[in-house]
């Protein structure tokens, strides 16, 4: 039975089995996966305990962000700084979604071909792919890094609050259920 989009994101047993099973050292991000980790400084701490893949056209999408002298581009060219620190991977499309970017299929399809789970912040693209394949926000990392001892629960409640302001989040659903899963610390 499938999930409305609402309901996968409410249901943080999704996030709660990433968190659980972190032994799964290797995670493949897109480019908001990059932009979010590095805007709250937190990017090398989770290159140092994970395996991280990602797609040369996530690079090109952090190279045209570094192109701008905005907090987007300042951010996309720290992460550019630290791209020997986690593997990069073409992709062919072999299975499209409608109504993603080439981008995103590419990372879709490179998390079937290595069945590892896809790190983002787009909505959509969770929305289109959860059946198919396992996808996080990133704001999960918090609460992992919290329940493994690396962050205290203040520690990552302030980061999310900073999370949030950078990214524009306001009230939205991954604030807001990433809140309610630090708060149980």
């Amino acid at each position: 039975m499938a999930k409305n989009s609402e309901s996968y994101i409410l249901d943080m047993s999704a996030n709660r089995k990433a968190i659980s099973e972190h032994a799964q050292k290797s995670w493949i991000f897109d480019t908001s996966a990059f932009i979010s980790l590095e805007s709250i400084n937190i990017l090398e701490q989770v290159l140092k305990l994970f395996s991280i893949t990602t797609t040369d056209s996530v690079i090109k999408e952090l190279g045209d962000f570094a192109k701008h002298d905005d907090k987007y581009g300042k951010i996309a060219k720290d992460v550019l700084k630290l791209k020997n620190r986690f593997t990069i991977e073409s992709c062919e499309i072999k299975e499209s979604i409608k109504y993603i970017e080439a981008t995103d299929n590419e990372l879709y399809n490179l998390a079937l071909k290595k069945r590892l789970a896809l790190i983002t912040d787009e909505t959509k693209l969770v929305h289109h792919a959860r059946n198919k394949i396992e996808v996080y926000f990133t704001a999960m990392f918090l609460v992992m890094l919290t329940e493994t001892g690396h962050f205290i629960k203040k520690e990552a409640l302030a980061k999310l609050e900073e999370l949030r302001d950078i990214r524009n989040w306001r009230n939205n659903l991954i604030y807001l259920i990433t809140k309610s899963e630090l708060e149980r610390f």
